[in-house]
């Protein structure tokens, strides 16, 4: 067979050589962006030195499995590291130097002088465009308090775009009580993981359920709210979480009102005593909110660049983490592998609701101020299929009221709608019947 033309020239062994480890070194204080295709498979494996990616340290002779994945490894000292990916070359690697890690170390000394000073933590919110790095620092601060001392931060993810312990389309709040998992783009494992080797996270979830905010801002804004209270009863019934603080995870200000009420609400819900300003210093806006806001954190408002290490996203990359989020509840990810249950129900046996979309109702109807913002959903292929739904307390048959405001139970997966059999198949995350409960539709599709 060797013989044969074509079978044993270049493109086999170029497979093979982009298989192979790959050595890399990170001098101190610089960092690797990481940027590969979506599907593609990164290993690695650090063999001298400290790297840390948002502030959790990789541990030395451990491999890495990075998937579907954009991140900046930081060295701390010099690093040695082991890399592998089929479709990544050494021409395309970017070693840059970090010039913002020290802004973010003597903003975490300054969180911890709070903390250790008083019984009542910091309460920081992090603000700031799209793409400048709000999230990332809110993972890094995480870490960085767990890391020493036996803190818990309550980590407030406030972007419903963002599925962060959670499917997206939900407002989030957590006690960070373990390390985060640097291998996944979700932060790590939830109580609906199953078993896993971290110690799973208990977020409080509430539902939004729209892709913007502007979709319908009265809603979010009472989505806020309630969060706000539940973080409050937590705080009040926890000590050692009220002494680690809150770290909240803002919206782009893009998504947010041009007057700052949406803002300002958070901070007054939240009981913000300090403010983290992402961008340049000439932004006008952040002179407009250091003053506007002063009378809640007095003179912590404070300003730092774009942190040097994020990468730029789009909405296809964004859209990518959406539908990760949304598989891993269903179906976990390649370390946990979980077994969903499909089941079947008549259409007679539910009732969906979904919240209002201010582009979708008449202009009549738009500015009209009403008890809820649900709508009663025609069970339909073209209204369910392929949906992401979700469940709440609310018994079937509650008012929209009701339903607005209930917890929720879970999440499920319309996978078909057979209106000539007037049937439904659904996928649930454990085993049992469709709970007597009602349902409400979101914005988001998964099709397997």
């Amino acid at each position: 067979m060797e013989s044969l033309p074509g079978l044993s020239d270049g493109h086999a062994l170029a497979v093979e050589d982009s298989n192979e480890s790959h050595a890399l070194t990170i001098p101190k204080g610089s960092e690797w962006k990481v940027e590969r295709p979506s599907e593609a498979r990164l290993t690695i494996r650090i063999k001298s030195g400290i790297a840390e990616i948002f502030g959790t340290e990789l541990a030395n002779d451990i491999e890495y499995d990075f998937r579907n994945f954009n991140f900046s490894i930081l060295a701390v000292e010099d690093v040695i590291l082991e890399w592998k990916c089929s479709e990544m070359s050494s021409q395309t690697i970017q070693i840059v130097s970090n010039t913002t890690s020290k802004l973010v170390y003597n903003l975490h000394f300054a969180l911890e002088k709070m903390r250790c000073s008083s019984f009542e933590g910091p309460r920081v919110i992090v603000i700031g465009s799209d793409g400048s790095g709000k999230t990332a620092l809110c993972r890094t601060l995480c870490s960085y308090a767990i890391k020493f001392k036996p803190f818990q931060p309550m980590f407030i993810n406030t972007n419903p775009q963002e599925g962060i312990f959670s499917p997206p389309g939900c407002v989030a709040a957590v006690p960070i009580s373990d390390i985060l998992d640097v291998q996944c783009p979700s932060w790590g494992q939830s109580m609906t993981s199953g078993a896993t080797p971290l110690h799973s996270k208990q977020p409080f979830v509430k539902n939004f359920g729209l892709e913007r905010i502007s979709d319908n801002r009265i809603l979010f804004t009472r989505m806020i709210n309630e969060l706000a209270l539940v973080v409050s009863d937590r705080l009040a019934n926890d000590a050692i979480v009220r002494r680690s603080g809150c770290i909240i995870d803002s919206s782009p200000l893009s998504h947010l009102d041009d007057d700052g009420n949406e803002l300002e609400n958070m901070i007054r819900q939240f009981k913000v005593n300090a403010i983290i300003a992402i961008g340049e210093d000439a932004d006008e806006i952040f002179e407009k909110y250091s003053t506007r806001f002063m009378p809640y954190v007095g003179s912590n408002f404070i300003r730092i660049p774009k942190l040097s290490g994020c990468i730029p996203t789009d909405d296809v990359y964004k859209r990518l983490l959406q539908r990760s989020a949304i598989r891993e509840y269903f179906y976990g990810n390649y370390k946990t592998v979980l077994s969903p249950y499909a089941i079947g129900a008549d259409i007679g046996d539910v009732n969906v609701w979904k919240p209002k979309n201010i582009m979708e109702l008449p202009e009549s109807e738009v500015d009209v101020v009403t008890d809820t913002e649900m709508l009663p959903v025609e069970v339909t292929a073209s209204n369910l299929q392929h949906s992401l739904v979700v469940i709440s307390y609310a018994d079937r048959k509650s008012s929209p009221v009701d339903v607005e405001h209930a917890p929720i139970l879970g999440f499920a997966l319309v996978t078909e709608v057979n209106e000539k059999k007037n049937k439904l198949r659904i996928l649930l995350p454990v085993p049992g019947r469709l709970p007597n409960k009602a349902i409400i539709l979101t914005s988001y599709r998964y099709l397997e």
